[in-house]
């Protein structure tokens, strides 16, 4: 059995020997390369690099996790280099049908990547995706939402086309698809608030919900606001009681949307949130990846923004 730190050695001093390895190894051995492959690609991608071309290969293994790994390493890499990702579109879009769950969440993500600077070449897993959500058992349903709100993420110009039928899943009784069209919804009106205009009610209404609900809806809200603030100050009252609720994401996302507005009281009430050193892990509203920050710091800059508007 050979260890990590000797395949590490391969993949770093003899490269053809590595290469012939992720050709003609057994499914036991590659699930170990692949995975080491993974965990490389965060620490040393140039490395890796190299070797995109054979995990590309490996998408297509007949065991699940050698498929599994090389899709793990890939979206990985993609992180810092997207443009390694291009060329394996057509499969990660096959993938997307694949039996194993992390598999086609893996190729969900790698595809986002690619749609931040290519959308063109993610619309037709966007399509295929978006009528996954009609039809099917509620777990492949429920992991489309999931998909699409990586993609909305990525780049909401991908999404936008299919914004009614975002609207509609506002009515499923999965309510994981639910709480992904209300993230989606979000991203949809920063880009064109004329569609979703007609559902900022709704959105309010979720803030009285569950507490994972009320999460999604105060983000969408604060990502509408920035779009037109004056659109959610009826959410004020209630976004306002939610900077005491006792989940920290509920607590950081009602600041967000507090400091999206043009409402005066929002400044006053912030100041009770910049002594809350709570940890949360939140997409930013005008950022591009989701980070590890506080309750304190997102009130902060939602204070900052809140008195810059006035």
């Amino acid at each position: 059995m050979i260890s990590d730190k000797e395949l590490e050695e391969l993949a770093r001093e003899k490269e053809d020997k590595f290469r012939k390895l992720l050709r003609e190894g057994d499914p036991d051995l590659l699930v170990q390369i692949v995975h080491l492959l993974a965990r490389m690609s965060e620490e040393d991608p140039l490395l890796v690099e190299k070797y995109a071309s054979s995990l590309m290969e490996l998408l297509d293994h007949e065991d699940d996790g050698v498929r599994s790994g090389a899709v793990a390493a890939l979206a990985t890499l993609g992180d810092s280099m997207p443009h390694i990702l291009k060329p394996g579109v057509k499969k990660f879009q096959k993938l997307l049908r694949d039996r194993n769950l992390n598999i086609r969440r893996n190729a969900a993500y790698a595809l986002a990547l690619i749609s931040e600077e290519e959308p063109a070449l993610v619309e037709d897993a966007v399509r295929e995706l978006v009528q996954t959500l009609k039809t099917g058992e509620d777990i492949v349903r429920a992991n489309a939402a999931c998909s699409l709100a990586l993609f909305a993420r990525g780049n909401p110009k991908t999404v936008v086309p299919y914004a009614e039928e975002f609207i509609r899943c506002l009515e499923d009784e999965n309510e994981v698809v639910k709480t992904n069209a209300i993230y989606i919804l979000g991203h949809i009106g920063k880009e064109d608030v004329e569609l979703v205009r007609e559902i900022v009610p709704k959105l309010i209404e979720y803030l009285r919900d569950d507490p994972i609900l009320k999460e999604n809806a105060a983000y969408a809200l604060a990502l509408i606001g920035i779009k037109e603030p004056g659109l959610i100050n009826d959410a004020v009252p209630l976004l306002l009681e939610l900077l005491r609720d006792a989940r920290e994401e509920v607590r950081a996302t009602s600041a967000c949307a507090l400091g999206a507005t043009c409402n005066p009281e929002a400044l006053k009430s912030l100041q009770e949130l910049i002594s809350d050193s709570s940890l949360v892990n939140i997409y930013h509203p005008e950022g591009r990846v989701f980070v590890a920050t506080t309750v304190s710091e997102m009130a902060k800059q939602a204070k900052e923004k809140a008195k810059h508007k006035r």
